[in-house]
C-alpha cells in the first residue's frame, strides 16, 4: 500500500476542518437549562395569527419555490409615540428574559422597491437614497410601544442605522458597545442569524450568517422581559424558519398596535 503524499495529507487535514467548520457553523450552542420555547417556520395558512403586527396590511403570507414565510410587503399605517421603526410584527402570547433566537432573514427592498428593480433602476446604488440604511429590525424585552429594545441591521452603519437601540420614552438611542461597519444584504439572498440575549449579563450579540463572530455587541441592555419580534424602519422584507431557545417563556396576552 502506497503512502499518501503530503499533498494528499494536505487535502485530506483541509477536508477535515472544512467538515468540523460546519458542524460548529450548524450546531445551536445553548446554555444549560434552554429549550425550545418557540418555533415557527410557517407551514400553516394560520402561522400568521401569531403575530401583532404595526399594521396587518402590511404583512402576508407568501409563498416561493415550495416556501412558505412571512413577507412585509410595505410601509405600515403606523405613528411610534416617538421615533422608532415603523413595521413590527411581535409573537404573541409569550415573552422572554434570556433567550437565543435563530431566524432566516430576506431582505427584499428599499423603500417598498424590490431590490432587484432597486437595483436596475439605481446603477450605483450607493448613490441612491435609502441604501445606505437598507435594513431589517429584531425587536426584544418589548414591554409596550414606548419601552422596548431592536438590533437594526443595515447596510452601512451611523448613528441611526446598524446599531442595538434603545426606545425607552423617548426618540430610539444607540448603545452599541461593538459593531462591524455593515453587511451585505445581497439581492434576494437568505441570510441566518442568531440573536444571544444574557439578562444576568444585560448583554445581547447578533450574528450574520457566521455563528462564531458576532456583528454586534452591547454590554448594557435595560428590560429584562418582553416581546420578541421583526420587521425595519421603513423598508421591506422576509422572515423564516424562527426558533427560540430558553430557560423559559412567559404567557402573557397584552396586545399592542390596536
Amino acid at each position: 500500500m502506497t503512502a499518501p503524499t503530503t499533498n494528499q495529507l494536505h487535502q485530506v487535514t483541509c477536508l477535515f476542518i472544512g467538515l468540523i467548520s460546519l458542524v460548529s457553523l450548524s450546531a445551536v450552542e445553548l446554555p444549560e437549562g434552554y429549550a425550545l420555547q418557540y418555533e415557527q417556520s410557517f407551514n400553516s395558512k394560520n402561522s400568521y395569527d401569531d403575530f401583532m403586527m404595526t399594521d396587518s396590511s402590511a404583512w402576508v403570507l407568501k409563498k416561493k419555490k415550495g416556501k412558505q414565510f412571512l413577507a412585509l410587503e410595505g410601509k405600515s399605517k403606523y405613528e411610534p409615540p416617538h421615533r422608532s421603526p415603523l413595521n413590527i410584527a411581535l409573537i404573541k402570547g409569550k415573552t422572554f428574559g434570556s433567550f437565543v433566537l435563530e431566524v432566516a432573514i430576506l431582505q427584499s427592498g428599499v423603500k417598498g422597491t424590490p431590490i432587484a428593480q432597486f437595483m436596475k433602476e439605481n446603477p450605483d446604488p450607493t448613490k441612491a437614497g435609502g441604501y445606505a440604511h437598507r435594513d431589517h429590525c429584531f425587536f426584544f424585552g418589548f414591554q409596550d410601544p414606548a419601552h422596548y429594545i431592536y438590533i437594526h441591521v443595515a447596510k452601512t452603519g451611523d448613528n441611526n442605522a446598524h446599531n442595538v437601540f434603545v426606545v425607552n420614552e423617548s426618540p430610539r438611542t444607540p448603545i452599541t458597545d461593538f459593531r462591524t461597519v455593515g453587511v451585505d444584504w445581497g439581492v434576494n439572498v437568505w441570510r441566518k442569524i442568531r440573536i444571544v440575549r444574557d439578562v444576568a449579563k444585560s448583554t445581547v450579540a447578533l450574528y450574520f450568517d457566521d455563528m462564531l463572530t458576532p456583528i454586534m455587541i452591547a454590554d448594557d441592555v435595560p428590560f429584562e422581559q418582553g416581546f420578541i419580534g421583526f420587521g425595519s424602519f421603513d423598508d421591506i422584507g422576509w422572515v423564516d424558519s424562527i426558533k427560540i431557545w430558553a430557560p423559559e417563556s412567559k404567557t402573557n396576552t397584552q396586545t399592542f398596535f390596536e
